[in-house]
């Protein structure tokens, strides 16, 4: 029998490991541990090479558990339940506090605060989170009605929020960037200012979805007395991706908005002198102590 040498892995590579059979997804198992699929991908390998086992058939629409894969799986199951309810109940022994969160975010969220989500989660296993995607709208209202803790979004999209009710932490300042197609003649440009996209068809986030973004957008044109010209509207930025495959217009978004997707496919050209923050978005009155807790991993004390 082969040597089993398991002294690389980590408790959380068995977690991933179980996530990755629940959801048959390296992404899906990712955004449940604000994990990259790449990272998801890289610890997998390493943990079949240390285990000497192939755990999972990878194609591309799902993976799926080889047979050694759900033996281990459904023994793993039990073992990794006791530990992590171990560990809680000693950190809640500890700090005699527990709780839950709830967080929602954009399709580019994870980039900004996955560290610092990561970081809270090793600190405090004993705090459960739930954690949604959706677009802005949507989030607005789940924050509304206290239905999520806390949201994280770009600053033209949370300029429809009252600052007597709602705190803004601003958690990264980032480029503007023109995306499109490389068959576009300024996709070759190291980089663009707005009057270079006076007569470039533009790709907007439709009122409904967000109203802020089309003020935002509007407003940098008429800094330059410039009127844009509007090529189609769509729900949100990740809905005009085959628009901006077909080489329909231009989407104005922040840098980290496609992060590392279809890199070949649309190209980014940052816009001179423009920037978008980041900012994490909660309800001053919540009274939640696990939301205080992650506030202080940003760098905030809600108390002070």
């Amino acid at each position: 029998m082969r040597e089993i040498n398991i002294y690389n892995l980590q408790l959380m590579d068995f977690e991933l490991f179980l996530n990755v059979a629940k959801y048959e997804s390296f992404t899906k198992a990712g955004e449940r541990m604000f994990m990259t699929q790449s990272r998801v991908s890289k610890r997998i390998s390493i943990m079949e090479d240390e285990l000497g086992l192939r755990l999972f058939i990878r194609n591309k629409r799902k993976v799926v558990l080889t047979p050694a894969g759900r033996i281990l799986a459904r023994r793993l199951r039990n073992i990794s339940d006791d530990i992590l309810n171990a560990i809680q109940e000693a950190h809640v022994a500890q700090t005699g506090m527990s709780g839950q969160l709830k967080l929602g975010f954009l399709e580019w969220g994870t980039i900004v605060f996955m560290d610092k989500l990561e970081e809270f989660r090793k600190n405090n296993p004993q705090i459960s989170i739930d954690i949604c995607r959706s677009n802005f709208s949507e989030l607005r209202n789940q924050l509304f009605f206290s239905r999520m803790d806390i949201i994280f979004s770009t600053s033209y999209d949370s300029c429809q929020l009252s600052e007597n009710e709602y705190l803004f932490i601003p958690l990264k300042e980032v480029s503007l960037v023109a995306y499109m197609s490389p068959k576009n003649p300024l996709s070759h440009r190291e980089s663009l200012t707005i009057n270079d996209l006076r007569s470039e068809p533009l790709l907007m986030v439709d009122r409904n979805s967000s109203s802020g973004y089309g003020e935002y957008i509007h407003g940098l044109f008429l800094k330059h007395n410039i009127h844009p010209l509007i090529s189609r509207y769509a729900h949100d930025g990740g809905a005009h991706i085959g628009n901006l495959l077909l080489n329909t217009g231009i989407l104005l978004a922040s840098e980290v908005f496609l992060a590392d997707s279809w890199q070949t496919q649309i190209s980014r050209v940052p816009i001179q002198d423009e920037t978008v923050t980041i900012l994490a978005v909660c309800k001053k009155q919540n009274n939640n102590p696990a939301l205080s807790k992650l506030l202080e991993t940003f760098g905030y004390n809600k108390t002070g």
